[in-house]
């Protein structure tokens, strides 16, 4: 091969870009090298918050977090960057890399999809298929398992799901039985059987994924925004899967600022489900928001995380919160009123003041046992439960049930895609079934009348798509 001459300066050795679990660049010159390392670094938010509340640092806590390796020559980036490492070869040198692909494609699998997919659906599933990687972002209720099914029916390639908790390992498997027809594979929950279609739990993925990556020639991330954890990342970058997909109702992670890092391993988004084609559709419900002001007032010091433990503990405002929801139930509110608050003790509270006035509740926190959620999911389903209280954490994601009709905010949420994925619990259309959002306004502390406003215009916002 004839090394091509760069639009600037003389002739270089070959550039190449190897692709397998990771990308290996070599052959670039430094210039080209530091333009990549600087935008595979970010500022670390964990120090950046310490540093803006004069919170010890210490030795552990570095002010920036680096996404390659040096290795002699080469540089190793997750290969989710791949396609941005190709455009910036071709914008600062003229020319494109050769692409040695090294990724993993087994032998065809005979399976079929039986499912029926919307027309918004079936322009997703062909956006993916145009691209290898990526990621699809669809909100609540727009059927993201169902096409990412319909997308290993038409890969035909041996496929792993990577799933965070044991609820959506379920779930998946319930799914591919009913529109593949076959049985799924499981690692995870105390199982280790691998089928042509398996879901894995990310704890069990990490720890095997030596012995997992060999059989799969496709790797699909469920809610894929949680990448940037490091227990995600070193699944990732351990499968050299030809195809990887990663899901997620929302790409936002302001929570530490990493947005950017979904697709730096995953890869670009390749599809974007419009949030009005999927209320047209019939596919969701938007819900009527209320706002509420509560007398809460506290010292304000800066101090986020004592200020939302003062709230959790303040009687007066919890008092309110239990009364509302019972003068709804006693007025004939329909379906189940899930209430969520971001501290067990607060759920435990508020259960118990809801009790001593006669509502029926069930609690759902990372306290309640793997099998006991289970028989709770099921009582909300058959409509046995009045109020369901939960953690943001265990209700905000994989947690499908059309029954639930009004969502009561307990502690105030701060984060878009956060907010985004609990409103989308009440959110799944049901026949009669009005959804409705109460947030609890906290008038006198400003950050948290600040943090009421944004969640008003985020609402406005998505009311116009």
């Amino acid at each position: 091969m004839v090394a091509e001459k760069p639009r600037h300066g003389k002739a270089t050795q070959p550039l190449i870009l190897e692709v397998t679990s990771e990308c290996f660049l070599r052959g670039a010159p430094q210039s080209l090298r530091e333009t990549l390392r600087r935008q595979l670094t970010i500022n670390n938010p964990k120090y950046m918050d310490a540093k803006r509340y004069s919170r010890w640092i210490g030795k552990q806590l570095k002010p920036k977090l680096y996404f390659f390796k040096d290795h002699g020559s080469t540089l190793i980036f997750p290969r989710g960057f791949g396609n941005r490492c190709v455009q910036l070869c071709r914008q600062q040198l003229g020319i494109s890399p050769e692409i040695v692909d090294n990724r993993r494609k087994l032998p065809e699998i005979d399976i079929s999809f039986s499912g029926e997919l919307r027309p918004y659906q079936q322009q997703a599933v062909a956006d993916i298929f145009q691209r290898s990687f990526g990621v699809l972002e669809a909100g609540t209720g727009s059927g993201k398992t169902v096409m990412a099914l319909a997308v290993i029916a038409r890969r035909r390639q041996p496929t792993i799901i990577i799933v965070h908790s044991r609820e959506l390992m379920l779930q998946w498997m319930e799914r591919i039985s009913t529109f593949l027809g076959i049985k799924a594979g499981q690692a995870g929950g105390g199982r280790f059987d691998l089928q042509p279609v398996t879901v894995a739990i990310v704890n069990t993925a990490r720890k095997r994924v030596e012995e997992l990556a060999p059989h799969f020639g496709q790797i699909i991330v469920d809610e894929c925004h949680r990448v940037p954890a490091s227990l995600f990342t070193d699944v990732v970058t351990g499968f050299d899967a030809f195809f990887m997909l990663g899901l997620s109702a929302t790409a936002f992670r302001r929570e530490d600022g990493m947005t950017r890092l979904i697709y730096t391993y995953m890869g670009d988004r390749v599809h974007a489900v419009d949030s009005r084609v999927l209320a047209d559709s019939g596919a969701v419900i938007r819900p009527d928001f209320i706002q509420r002001e509560t007398g809460f007032s506290y010292g304000y010091r800066g101090e986020y995380a004592k200020l939302i433990k003062a709230l959790a503990k303040n009687d007066k405002r919890n008092t309110r919160i239990a009364t509302d929801i019972t003068d709804m139930l006693n007025k004939g509110h329909s379906g189940t009123v899930l209430v969520v608050s971001d501290r067990v003790a607060h759920c435990e509270v508020l259960s118990e003041k809801l009790e001593n006035m006669g509502i029926d509740t069930e609690l759902l926190t990372g306290r309640t046992p793997p099998e006991l959620r289970a028989q709770i999911v099921q009582k909300v389903q058959s409509g046995h439960v009045q109020v369901l209280l939960s953690t943001l954490q265990l209700i905000g994601e994989g947690f499908d049930c059309p029954g639930l009709s009004t969502l009561v905010l307990a502690t105030p949420i701060k984060f878009e895609g956060r907010l985004m994925q609990v409103v989308g619990r009440v959110m799944r259309p049901q026949k009669g079934k009005k959804a409705q959002v109460i947030d609890y306004v906290d008038i006198k502390i400003p950050v948290l009348k600040r943090s009421a406003a944004a969640r008003t215009e985020m609402f406005i916002r998505w009311e116009q798509g």
